[in-house]
């Protein structure tokens, strides 16, 4: 670990598991041991060893370790070679290495715009496919 344990507002260590704690942090937490619940974050860190269960809010975040359920940022999400994601997962922008995992729902805001429409595609997909059921219905006639 490149930086002390004292340069971080909330700290979990390997080995240490912590449930059920609800946590709002104006700073930056690092985690490489177990947490369970919820955690409101200005960056988070996940060790390699480290692993986040619960509702995880932020601006950015660097996954070595393993994040599960919900991961929320305005920011960057940046997950390195051994890093896991599975969930509900919304970032600002996006970092990731070969053999980095996400798994799961993945949205992000396009050009910083949170709500998204539906793609222009699917007018197009639906205007092709009227026109196949169509021209399905004139060759039938043609018999």
């Amino acid at each position: 670990m490149s930086k002390g344990n004292s340069e971080y507002e909330f700290y979990v260590g390997e080995g240490t598991h912590l449930e059920g704690a609800s946590l709002d942090i104006h700073g930056t937490a690092r985690i490489d041991g177990t947490f369970v619940g919820k955690i409101s974050v200005k960056h988070l860190i996940v060790g390699e060893n480290g692993s986040v269960t619960g509702d995880i809010s932020g601006e950015t975040a660097l996954v070595e370790g393993v994040i599960e359920d919900t991961l929320t940022l305005s920011g960057k999400l940046e997950v390195t070679a051994k890093g896991k994601i599975r969930g509900k997962i919304h970032y600002g922008e996006l970092e990731t290495v070969v053999g980095a995992k996400l798994v799961g729902e993945i949205s992000t805001d396009w050009d910083g715009d949170q709500t998204v429409s539906q793609p222009a595609v699917s007018d197009r997909l639906e205007a092709f496919s009227a026109s196949l059921e169509e021209d399905s219905d004139t060759s039938d006639e043609d018999l």
